[in-house]
């Protein structure tokens, strides 16, 4: 862990040095500014709910701006996340696991402030295809705790995108792209109109991605269900390929001034893939679709010069479905949410204070619960039993109460907060946060931040484990900032995470036993311009945990009693924490080389990882990886408004693996797209 710190300040150090001021760079900088002059780089609104300076927001927090997308490769979220610190973007059959600061599966992701997420399962994640950039007008980002404004499941971080409105896009603009392997393809159509008072947006996309071309052998298993036996060996075995996946989304807003804002989003989508056990031997194809979707409501009145009251209202649904070789699930979510917020200014200015109550109900029917581990009952030797799947229904009211004050003193600005969530289906609990941002001298900026959350237990949770406690982070973050000339930012970030009564879900092999870990890390940063029209970033997170191993207790075979009756007999097995790779760099570069034309490339690197499958019979390691992108922009290519963009992505492609379900995979392969946009 030291050799990995030392090694990757020194390449921090590196870049400072290249960054200093003696490089021609002005001396004096006004430390309220942003990053760039003449760029809203930083400006984010989820740390305090009000619009503010990442530097200056009372978290570790980043902002990607739609110029940003616009030129740095990234065609998804996940794209988009991997280049930033703290995060690694896990590859799985499925699609993307996120894991941030070393635990997986715990950002809350936003869309408009609306959840994307499900409490059936916390392997939902809008980070692919599934979800399009094409209306985003900017990324904002937290790392660390963001529950006392959030909710529970602000756990290790905050992902929220903000869509453009029709004051951003006044007019039409759209796109189409073709990409390979796969002929990948798709299209968007974003319009906007600016009336004054008013404002309307609309973004209508469509992708179809690159096929799954890993081949299954298990073709069918359940058969028509009309009896309770699995179909006879002659029968379920086969070839068969997953098919094309698809997606559709419009999401769109209507402004009435500041006032009122009506603004939603559908989408549609099915993402087929293929699945292996451990040796190989048996692979079958799965079907994932769960299109989340919403109409939200914000309102906000302004009652005097210092005080103002809001209100945000909206109702969630998931449709989902899901297809393991030939049975099919189709559960269903849906949430209501209220939310009324009142703003107060007191002492000139000098404090603020943001306190509120929300009331949120979630509704679930037929979520799937798996009691076996499927892998086990897929062989020829099974010819009597079916792995068990409940399916139930429950529904979960949550009442909230929070405050967050900050005041400044001096040049520091002082912050604590607290959130009260009394949960009619499990244990109530308080989140706290406290934080300091302190300019102590020009140019230098410290913050010191404490906060905690909990995580809303998941279907089979809360069905299973009712008496277990809620899973709790404790995260201390303290990050130094420089920014010694206008065109140069640097940042050095600790961080430790402490988790308590944390508990992992195998998809098919059951709840692990609950369990505690303890992470340090430290997270480094920097963007320079060394030279008109170029732009060089880095960032580097390495961190190291420490706890006990993981202990799941799974269904190892069933008793069949002569009355017919099953009694399941259970075992326990052991396995250690996963916590991703415990190294990530990225290294960026980008390089206007006229006012049309920009060239971008990244550099990512993560380390080796341990597959980590509670019921596999050996471990393996992967080794690290080098991933190489790039990207040609170049604008008014034929005429004014048609813009070209390249993509090209894995550059350097080794045929690495990385860990999946219950064995390794391929990664991500050498692809290329061209974009072609137009503005009216």
């Amino acid at each position: 862990m030291i050799q990995k710190i030392l090694t990757y300040l020194l390449a921090w150090t590196v870049l400072a040095c290249v960054a200093s001021p003696s490089a021609g760079f002005a001396s004096e900088t006004d430390d309220t500014m942003l990053m760039f002059v003449g760029e809203d780089l930083n400006v984010l609104s989820i740390a305090s709910r009000r619009e503010e300076s990442a530097r200056q927001a009372p978290a570790v927090a980043s902002v990607i701006t739609r110029q940003m997308l616009e030129t740095n490769g990234a065609y998804t979220l996940s794209q988009a996340l991997a280049q930033m610190p703290g995060f690694y973007m896990g590859q799985k059959e499925w699609g993307t696991q996120p894991y941030l600061r070393g635990i997986p599966d715990s950002v809350l992701l936003l869309h408009d402030t609306v959840p994307l997420s499900s409490d059936m399962t916390k392997s939902v994640h809008s980070l692919d295809d599934d979800l399009s950039l094409a209306g985003i007008k900017r990324i904002e980002i937290i790392r660390g705790p963001g529950s006392v404004l959030w909710g529970a499941d602000a756990y290790a971080g905050i992902v929220n995108m903000v869509p453009l409105t029709g004051k951003d896009v006044n007019g039409v603009e759209t796109g189409v792209h073709y990409g390979s392997p796969g002929s990948q393809s798709g299209f968007y159509v974003n319009t906007g109109h600016d009336g004054g008072k008013w404002d309307a947006f609309l973004s209508v996309s469509g992708r179809e991605a690159d096929a799954d071309d890993r081949t299954a052998n298990v073709v069918s298993f359940w058969g028509d269900n009309d009896t309770d036996l699995p179909v006879p060996p002659e029968d379920r075995y086969g070839y068969a390929r997953a098919d094309r996946p698809h997606y559709l989304e419009f999401n769109g807003n209507a402004n009435l001034g500041d006032f009122l804002t009506l603004s939603g989003r559908f989408s549609d989508y099915s993402r087929p893939y293929t699945m292996s056990e451990e040796n190989n031997e048996l692979s079958w194809v799965e079907s994932r679709s769960t299109p989340i979707n919403y109409v939200k409501l914000d309102g906000k009145k302004n009652l005097d010069s210092d005080s103002l009251i809001r209100y945000t209202g909206y109702y969630s649904s998931i449709n989902s479905t899901y297809k393991v070789i030939d049975l099919e699930f189709s559960p269903e979510e849906y949430t209501l949410y209220n939310e009324l917020v009142y703003d107060q200014n007191f002492f000139t200015g000098k404090g603020q204070l943001t306190t509120g109550a929300a009331f949120r109900r979630k509704q679930v029917h037929d979520a799937p619960i798996w009691d076996s581990y499927l892998p086990d009952y897929l062989g020829e030797d099974n010819t009597t039993v079916l792995p068990g799947i409940t399916q139930e229904d429950y529904r979960t009211d949550l009442w909230s109460m929070f405050g967050q004050y900050s005041h400044k003193i001096g040049n520091a600005d002082v912050s604590f907060g607290a959130r009260h969530d009394e949960h009619e289906a499990y244990k109530d609990r308080t989140s706290y946060n406290a934080g300091v941002v302190w300019p102590f001298v020009p140019r230098w900026n410290i913050k010191a931040l404490y906060g905690t959350a909990y995580r809303t237990p998941f279907a089979r949770q809360l069905l299973e484990a009712q008496d277990a406690d809620l899973e709790e982070i404790n995260t201390t973050s303290v990050e130094l900032s420089w920014m010694p000339a206008q065109n140069v930012d640097l940042s050095v970030c600790g961080f430790i995470n402490r988790i308590e009564d944390h508990i992992l879900e195998d998809p098919y092999a059951g709840l692990s036993i609950p369990n505690h870990q303890k992470i340090e890390g430290i997270e480094l940063e920097g963007l320079v311009r060394p030279v008109d029209r170029v732009e060089l970033g880095a960032n580097v997170t390495v961190f190291d945990n420490s706890g006990p191993d993981e202990t799941y207790r799974f269904v190892d075979y069933i008793f069949i009693r002569p009355d017919g009756s099953e009694e399941p007999h259970y075992a326990e097995l052991s396995y250690p924490y996963n916590p991703g790779p415990d190294a990530i760099y990225n290294m960026t570069g980008k390089w206007s080389l006229t006012d049309r034309i920009t060239l971008f490339g990244r550099a990512g690197y993560f380390s080796s990882q341990k597959v980590i499958c509670p019921r596999c019979e050996t471990r393996q390691t992967v080794p690290g990886v080098w991933l190489v992108d790039a990207k040609l922009t170049v604008r008014d290519i034929w005429s004014p408004g048609i813009d070209l963009d390249v993509f090209v992505w894995n550059l350097a492609d080794k045929e690495y693996l990385v860990p999946g379900t219950y064995s390794t995979i391929e990664g991500e392969p050498f692809e290329t797209m061209i974009m072609i946009s137009k503005r009216w």
